[in-house]
């Protein structure tokens, strides 16, 4: 009689068990149903940007990390808004004319692209890489992205440091499935000659003459113009990035054709002492940096980027740790960031983070 009355004792524990096992699954699907959400509730929480269109920078930490590393679902492209060309010059003329080493530069050996050469005022050659999708002429016109590259590399830095080869086949920066894709344009440098130290065998931007007169600009209007004449890019999209002291060209460009460059993006490139003198605002700016870097430090482009934003001029940002995590802050401890790795950080493009810097750049048009 005992053993009966421990077998049903056993046997309402586990009917009870089974009761309560169901209630908790009932309730909590019931709390967890997504159509009970009110979707007003978590509006906007995910978007990458303010509905202004200027990201934080980083004079905001914590919100510019936020937007940094969102990503848009894949259907969520729009068309990029436009914004109205500025008469330019906008900034004043300043500097000499760079001294140019006797050794030219040769053609670089870019793979699986067109090279194109021309002769610039000075009558020394210039070359350029073009990469674009095999099938361009049924896309035309497509987004063109100017890569401008650092003092140590050469154009063939689109295919040794980025992943701009693996993008621009299928990385939508228009929001029209038809046009997807984009070409990238990458100049070669000349080797130029600074100070006593004649380091010949760096490819040089001469950023530091802000004249229309500049070489250097006049070439890369060459090169771009002939593929605006030829159809495949579409003028209202037009791009400007660069690494290092690229970056100070892409910049200088920008100034220089106001009418011409959309949106700038920089990586690992020094705070710009230029200076934008229109009226109308500048092109927006995405930069990319590291927080241990020997080169351009970290808390010099912070400064530079709470200037741009004091100025209220359109600007994206994001600090990255020696790969592709966000740092929270600058590495100011030598211990920390000594000058091997901070060196290295300098030198590693971010591969891993390019698609944000291109999706932030293609938010902008020129209006036509």
């Amino acid at each position: 009689m005992t053993h009966q009355r421990g077998m049903l004792r056993t046997r309402c524990w586990v009917w009870l068990c089974w009761v309560l096992v169901c209630w908790v699954l009932l309730c909590g699907g019931w709390a967890c149903d997504a159509s009970k959400v009110d979707a007003s509730d978590v509006k906007n929480v995910f978007d990458k940007t303010a509905s202004s269109g200027t990201a934080a920078s980083s004079a905001a930490p914590s919100l510019a990390k936020v937007h940094a590393t969102a990503k848009p679902d894949a259907g969520s492209k729009v068309a990029p808004r436009e914004r109205k060309p500025v008469a330019g010059p906008c900034i004043a003329t300043a500097g000499e004319p760079a001294r140019v080493a006797r050794h030219v530069a040769g053609r670089p050996a870019c793979r699986r692209s067109r090279i194109e050469e021309y002769r610039d005022a000075a009558g020394t050659p210039r070359y350029a890489c073009i990469f674009a999708p095999r099938d361009v002429a049924k896309r035309k016109p497509l987004p063109l992205l100017i890569f401008l590259h650092g003092e140590k590399d050469d154009p063939r830095a689109v295919h040794r440091k980025t992943r701009l080869r693996k993008r621009y086949d299928s990385l939508d920066l228009t929001g029209d499935p038809q046009h997807r894709g984009f070409v990238v344009l990458a100049p070669q440098a000349r080797r130029i000659l600074v100070g006593k130290v004649k380091r010949t065998q760096l490819l040089r931007w001469d950023s530091g003459y802000t004249s229309t007169d500049n070489v250097d600009v006049a070439t890369i209007d060459h090169f771009v113009e002939q593929l605006v004449g030829e159809g495949l890019v579409d003028a209202r999209q037009i791009y400007a990035i660069g690494a290092s002291g690229g970056g100070q060209m892409a910049l200088l460009y920008a100034m220089l054709r106001p009418d011409r460059v959309a949106a700038v993006g920089l990586y690992g490139s020094n705070p710009s002492a230029l200076r934008w003198s229109c009226d109308a605002s500048p092109p927006p700016v995405g930069v990319i940096y590291r927080a241990c870097d020997a080169v351009t430090p970290c808390a010099d482009i912070e400064q530079w980027l709470a200037t741009r934003e004091d100025a209220h001029q359109p600007t994206w940002s994001m600090r990255l740790g020696s790969a592709k995590a966000t740092e929270p802050a600058c590495v100011m401890s030598a211990r920390r960031c000594r000058k091997k790795k901070g060196t290295a950080n300098h030198e590693r493009w971010p591969k891993p983070r390019e698609r944000d810097l291109l999706e932030y750049l293609s938010r902008y048009s020129i209006a036509q």
